[in-house]
C-alpha cells in the first residue's frame, strides 16, 4: 500500500505542475487590427496589440479584421486572416498545437523550438522550420500551400498521409487521397495576399519559379479506422484517477499512460492499477508474463499509406477491404478485464502499385488472423479512368472460435463451465473433496487410481468440460474486390466499388453496385447487397469476441458462430451510410441495412454515433454516444445479444486534466428466450476518473 499511496502523491504533484505551467504567457499580439475578440475560458473580451496570450486561449477576428502573434520562445509567428479562429494549446514538452476551426491563417516556424502542429476538422499539418498558408473552406476542408521548408499532413479519419514540399499544395477532406501539386501562380487570391508581408510575397515568388518538384502520390484505398496515438517527438505522460467497475465489483483505477515518439517511431504504454475496497492490487492483472505483455498499449511505425508501416497493440476498429470480410473488428471489446496485443504489418511494394497488410488480433495466441494485398493492374497505362482502378483481396481466419468463451483465471477451464472462475486451482465442486475420497479408498482398497477413474467418469460426478474437452472449430472468410474513382472534383468526389465474399464450408456474399461520394457537409455509402442462404456480412465485426462462442443454457452445449449460420437465409437489399457535420457543431453518423429473403423476411441491422464539437460547449472536452444492433426483423427491443451502446464524456478541469467518464453495455442471452432480462444478462464496463497529460 505504501507504493500506492506514492503512487497518488507523484500523480497530485504531475496535475499541480501541469496546472502552473498553464499560467505562464505563452504568446503576444504583435498587431491587431479591426475587431478581433480574445475567448478565454468561456469569456469573450476585445484583444489589443501588446496583449499577453495563455495557454487554450483562442482569438477570433470578424471582417476586415486580423491578428499577428509571436511565441515568446522565438519560436513562430502566426497572422490570422479576417473571419478565422484558432485555439492556441502547448503541452509541457514545447509541443505547440493550434486548432482552426474557420478561415485562413499564414505561420512562419523556426527549426529547433520543439514540435509545431495545426489541426482542422479534416486535417493535421505538422511542421519544423517552415513557411506555409492553411486555410478552411465552406465544408470544413483544408487547403495547403508550402513555400519554404516542408509540411506533413494527416486526414483525420484514416490517417493518409503526405508530404508537401517548398512550392507545393494539397488539399485534404480528412478520408479521400491526398493530392500533391505545384502551386500555381494564381492559386492564392489578392484579398490573401495583401495580408502576407511584402518581403515574404518577393521571397515566395521566387521560390516558386525556381523550385518545381514533382507530384506525390500517397493515396491508399485501405479504408480501416485507427484511433491514433499523439505525434510529434519527445515523452509525453497521460493517466488518470477513478473508478471503474467490472462486473459486481468496484476497483478504485490508477492509469499512467506514458507515451514516448520519435519521428515515425511511437511507443504507448499502459499501466493500471485497479484497486479493490480491501486496498488490495487485483492480482490477475500481474501475476503471469502475459499480463505484462498487455502493458503494451501501442508500439507503430508509421501509418498506412507509408511504404512500411506497423502496429502492437490495441484495434478499437479494424476494417479490410469494402468490409464485407471483417468490419470494424475490435480487439477491445472486454477491455481493460481482458486485454489483448494485436499486431499489424504492412507497406508498399514496387510493382504496379501492391500494397500489402497483415494483422493478429493477439499476438501471443495469434487465434484471429487476416491480410490483405491490393494493386493497381492498368496504373501505368494512361487509360482515363482505368488506370486509378484498384484491386484487392482480404483473408481473415479464426484458428479456434470455442477460445471465445471466458476464462477469467486462465486455468483452460471456461468461466461457464468452471464453478470457480477466478481460481485456477479449482475447476468444479467436487475439486476441493477429490483427496478426502481418494485417502477414503486407498485405506480401504489400497488402490486409489482406480477410484480415481471411476470418481470422475461416473453418471454422477462428471468433471467440467476444459477446452482441451470442447476441442477446436476454425473458421475462414475470403474475398476479393475493386475500386474506381470516378469523379475526382474538389467539391465531389465519387467513387464505385464491389466486393464478393465467401465462407470456406458455406456460402458467399456480393456487393454491387457500390458506391462513395463527398459532397457538401456529407460522406456517404450506398450498396446494393446480395446473400446466399448460410453466409454472414462482415462476419469479423466489433462484436466478434463476444459472438465467437455462446453456450446454450437448455442443452448447456457450446456453439460457435459459424454454427448459426444453418439459421442464415438468402436475401437481398440495400445498405446505406451517411456522416454529416452540421454547422461544425453536431457530428452524426448513421448506417442502416434492410435486406429481405424468402416469405419477405427482413433482416435489418442500424448502427450510430452522435459527437458534439465540444469547442461550442463550455469546459466540455468530449461528448459522443454510439448504438448499434444487427439482424433483427422489427426493432422490437433495445436490448439484444446483437447489440451495443457506448458512451464517452469529458468536462475539461483545465491545465491539460479532464473529468472523463466512460460506459459500455452489451447484452447475453444467458436463458436463451430471446429476451435480455434485467442486470443479470446485461454486461456493463464504466469508468469515471481525471485523465491527464503533459
Amino acid at each position: 500500500m505504501k507504493r500506492n499511496r506514492l503512487t497518488i502523491v507523484m500523480i497530485i504533484m504531475i496535475l499541480t505542475m501541469s496546472n502552473l505551467f498553464s499560467q505562464e504567457p505563452v504568446a503576444l499580439t504583435l498587431n491587431v487590427k479591426g475587431d478581433v475578440d480574445l475567448k478565454r475560458e468561456a469569456k469573450k473580451t476585445d484583444v489589443k496589440k501588446g496583449d499577453e496570450l495563455f495557454n487554450d486561449d483562442e482569438l477570433i477576428s470578424m471582417e476586415d479584421s486580423y491578428a499577428a502573434v509571436k511565441f515568446v520562445d522565438g519560436s513562430s509567428i502566426v497572422k490570422l486572416f479576417p473571419n478565422s479562429s484558432l485555439k492556441i494549446h502547448i503541452e509541457n514538452d514545447n509541443r505547440k498545437i493550434h486548432f482552426l476551426k474557420m478561415g485562413e491563417l499564414w505561420t512562419k516556424v523556426t527549426k529547433g523550438f520543439g514540435e509545431f502542429s495545426i489541426e482542422t476538422p479534416t486535417t493535421v499539418a505538422s511542421v519544423k522550420g517552415t513557411e506555409f498558408l492553411l486555410s478552411i473552406d465552406e465544408n470544413g476542408e483544408t487547403d495547403i500551400f508550402t513555400f519554404k521548408g516542408e509540411v506533413f499532413i494527416k486526414n483525420k479519419f484514416n490517417d493518409i498521409e503526405a508530404l508537401l514540399k517548398a512550392g507545393q499544395k494539397a488539399h485534404s477532406d480528412g478520408k479521400s487521397e491526398i493530392k500533391v501539386l505545384d502551386i500555381a501562380a494564381d492559386d492564392i487570391d489578392k484579398d490573401t495576399q495583401k495580408y502576407i508581408d511584402k518581403t515574404f510575397q518577393q521571397k515566395s515568388k521566387k521560390s516558386l519559379k525556381e523550385d518545381k518538384p514533382g507530384r506525390k502520390d500517397t493515396g491508399s484505398s485501405f479504408r480501416g479506422e485507427e484511433k491514433g496515438e499523439t505525434g510529434g517527438n519527445g515523452l509525453q505522460m497521460g493517466g488518470g484517477v477513478g473508478t471503474i467497475m467490472m462486473g459486481d465489483n468496484v476497483y478504485t483505477r490508477i492509469r499512467l499512460l506514458p507515451e514516448i515518439t520519435l519521428g515515425k517511431f511511437g511507443i504507448g504504454l499502459d499501466f493500471d492499477l485497479l484497486i479493490d475496497s480491501d486496498g488490495n492490487i487485483r492480482e490477475e492483472d500481474w501475476d503471469e508474463f502475459e499480463d505484462y505483455v498487455n502493458k503494451i498499449y501501442y508500439i507503430r511505425y508509421g501509418h498506412r499509406g507509408d511504404p512500411f508501416f506497423g502496429r502492437i497493440g490495441g484495434f478499437p476498429a479494424y476494417t479490410l477491404g469494402q468490409g464485407l470480410v471483417m468490419r470494424d473488428y475490435s480487439n477491445m471489446l472486454r477491455y481493460p478485464e481482458v486485454r489483448q496485443i494485436g499486431l499489424q504489418l504492412g507497406g508498399k511494394i514496387p510493382i504496379a502499385g501492391m500494397q500489402i497488410e497483415g494483422f493478429s488480433s493477439n499476438l501471443i495466441k495469434n487465434e484471429i488472423l487476416a491480410g490483405r494485398v491490393s494493386f493497381l493492374p492498368l496504373g501505368s497505362t494512361n487509360i482515363p479512368l482505368l488506370k486509378n482502378i484498384r484491386f484487392g483481396s482480404t483473408v481473415a481466419h479464426d484458428r479456434n472460435q470455442i477460445k471465445g468463451l471466458l476464462d477469467s483465471d486462465k486455468d483452460d477451464y471456461p468461466d461457464v463451465y468452471d464453478d470457480y472462475p477466478y481460481n485456477e486451482s479449482s475447476h468444479n465442486e467436487v475439486d476441493e473433496n477429490e483427496d478426502y475420497w481418494l485417502d477414503i479408498y486407498e485405506e480401504i482398497n489400497g488402490d486409489s487410481i482406480g477410484f480415481h477413474d471411476w470418481f470422475w467418469n461416473s453418471q454422477y460426478l462428471t468433471r467440467n468440460p476444459s477446452f482441451a474437452d470442447l476441442g477446436e472449430d476454425d473458421v475462414t472468410v475470403i474475398g476479393v474486390d475493386y475500386e474506381l474513382p470516378l469523379i475526382t472534383k474538389k467539391l465531389f468526389y465519387l467513387s464505385h466499388y464491389s466486393e464478393v465474399a465467401k465462407i470456406l464450408d458455406h456460402k458467399m456474399g456480393f456487393i454491387f453496385p457500390g458506391f462513395y461520394s463527398k459532397f457538401l457537409i456529407f460522406h456517404a455509402n450506398l450498396e446494393f447487397r446480395f446473400y446466399q442462404d448460410d453466409f454472414a456480412p462482415a462476419f469479423f465485426d466489433e462484436l466478434y469476441d463476444e459472438q465467437r462462442a455462446i453456450v446454450i443454457p437448455q442443452t448447456n452445449d457450446v456453439v460457435s458462430k459459424e454454427d448459426l449460420l444453418i439459421f442464415r437465409e438468402e436475401s437481398r437489399g440495400w445498405y446505406g451510410s451517411l456522416t454529416a457535420d452540421l454547422f461544425h457543431l453536431l457530428f452524426l453518423t448513421i448506417s442502416y441495412e434492410d435486406m429481405y429473403g424468402k416469405d419477405n423476411i427482413h433482416y435489418k441491422s442500424l448502427w450510430g454515433k452522435a459527437s458534439i464539437n465540444t469547442d461550442f460547449v463550455p469546459k466540455f472536452s468530449r461528448a459522443e454516444i454510439g448504438y448499434s444492433q444487427t439482424g433483427f426483423d422489427k426493432l422490437e427491443y433495445f436490448k439484444t445479444p446483437s447489440a451495443l451502446v457506448s458512451g464517452t464524456l469529458g468536462y475539461d478541469l483545465g491545465g491539460n486534466t479532464e473529468l472523463v467518464g466512460k460506459y459500455q453495455e452489451r447484452y447475453v442471452d444467458y436463458d436463451g428466450n430471446g429476451i435480455i432480462n434485467g442486470k443479470e444478462e446485461t454486461i456493463k464496463t464504466m469508468g469515471f476518473g481525471v485523465e491527464f497529460r503533459f
